[in-house]
């Protein structure tokens, strides 16, 4: 995203809507065709800004936020584009920011279609009404220029920037958050030697990475609430966690069936396991059953992490310190289960141990001000 794009004040002010109304924002998202049919990757349109609330129920719930000028377009057939965009990335409402104000009957008409039509002036209104938060710079988060430079810290570097590309695309748009998961572990091992801990632009990717994790595990997490009893023995769990991860037990049986079949055909390589497991499978069951504990806390760290990030690259300042400080203090499973969280991407995706360093550090100065 250009520094200098004119709609970038409407993006911060998307932004700070999600955040007020407690849901995770991600900038500029580009969404892809359904299926590829060529070589090449194509991107078909934009959102500018999706925020993503979970339900109590553990149900993610999007939002489109369309930051764009009023010229030949009518502000109801923005409303009729935005509409069929919601549909094809499973959005259930839609925001779009005018510089012109829309007439009440196209308002209306909108709202048939779960899409709002704000100009600036009215959009601002409507953030105050849900936070008096909403016009303040409270937190690193509500400053767009943290993002931005945020997006910065993979410049010049094919392979992270392709990383943080696919963490900020392609998980918002996935529904699926097992395949998420199976994706973005994989994404992370081929960064594995390209994160430098003590660079703080790479400390701030793996903050970053860190709060897309908490975002995906939260998902994950409140469906085994639904599936799994609390009660369950340690083999019970461990059956149930590896069908769900792998698509159910036909979906498990069938790559197994493959496996074998492969192992059998390759001769050369018999110590291979038929059992289908991912790597650093039980770190990953012991997360699990620790994040099972609590499910409502595991999304409680997203924030936090994010505010790692940028506070890491931007320059600090004293009442967002105090915001981060606060938020931490006052739920001890944020540090725990943030812990948990890195740890385990430390192990899977073989990163430098160091940052689990720089993880304890900066929370401790957040905490103690050490």
């Amino acid at each position: 995203m250009g520094k200098l794009d004119k709609d970038i004040h409407q993006k911060e002010m998307a932004i700070r809507f999600c955040l007020v109304n407690d849901m995770t924002p991600f900038l500029e998202v580009n969404i892809q065709n359904h299926r590829e049919l060529s070589d090449t990757s194509t991107i078909i349109t934009d959102i500018d800004v999706m925020g993503i609330e979970s339900l109590p129920s553990g149900k993610a719930r999007k939002t489109i936020f369309d930051c764009k000028t009023l010229n030949k377009t009518s502000p109801i057939n923005r409303a009729f584009w935005a509409s069929g965009l919601m549909r094809f990335s499973n959005c259930e409402q839609a925001f779009i920011v005018l510089r012109k104000r829309a007439s009440e009957a196209h308002r209306l008409s909108a709202r048939q279609i779960d899409v709002h039509l704000f100009d600036e002036k009215q959009f601002n209104n409507y953030g105050e009404s849900c936070s008096i938060d909403f016009n303040i710079d409270y937190c690193y988060s509500s400053n767009i220029s943290s993002w931005l430079k945020l997006y910065d810290c993979s410049k010049g570097n094919v392979e992270l920037q392709t990383f943080v590309e696919f963490i900020s695309n392609v998980v918002p748009m996935e529904v699926d958050y097992v395949k998420a998961y199976r994706k973005f572990t994989s994404a992370l091992k081929k960064v594995k030697g390209e994160l430098d801990p003590q660079k703080p632009k790479h400390q701030a990717i793996f903050y970053y990475t860190l709060s897309i994790f908490s975002f995906i595990m939260s998902q994950i997490v409140h469906d085994l609430r639904n599936i799994v009893d609390f009660d369950a023995d340690e083999l019970s769990f461990e059956k149930i966690l590896k069908y769900y991860i792998w698509g159910g037990r036909e979906s498990y049986t069938l790559k197994q069936n493959l496996q074998k079949a492969y192992n059998a055909v390759n001769q050369m390589h018999p110590e291979i396991d038929s059992e289908l497991k991912m790597n650093k499978w039980m770190e990953f069951i012991e997360l699990c059953r620790n994040l099972l504990d609590s499910p409502n806390d595991i999304q409680k760290c997203i924030t936090p992490m994010r505010e790692l990030g940028f506070r890491t690259v931007v320059e600090k300042n004293v009442l967002k310190e105090e915001y981060c400080k606060k938020i931490i203090v006052e739920n001890n499973r944020i540090r725990q289960y943030s812990q948990q969280m890195a740890a385990y991407l430390i192990s899977v995706g073989g990163l430098p141990k160091e940052f689990m360093d720089y993880f304890d550090e900066a929370f401790n100065e957040l905490k103690y001000g050490l």
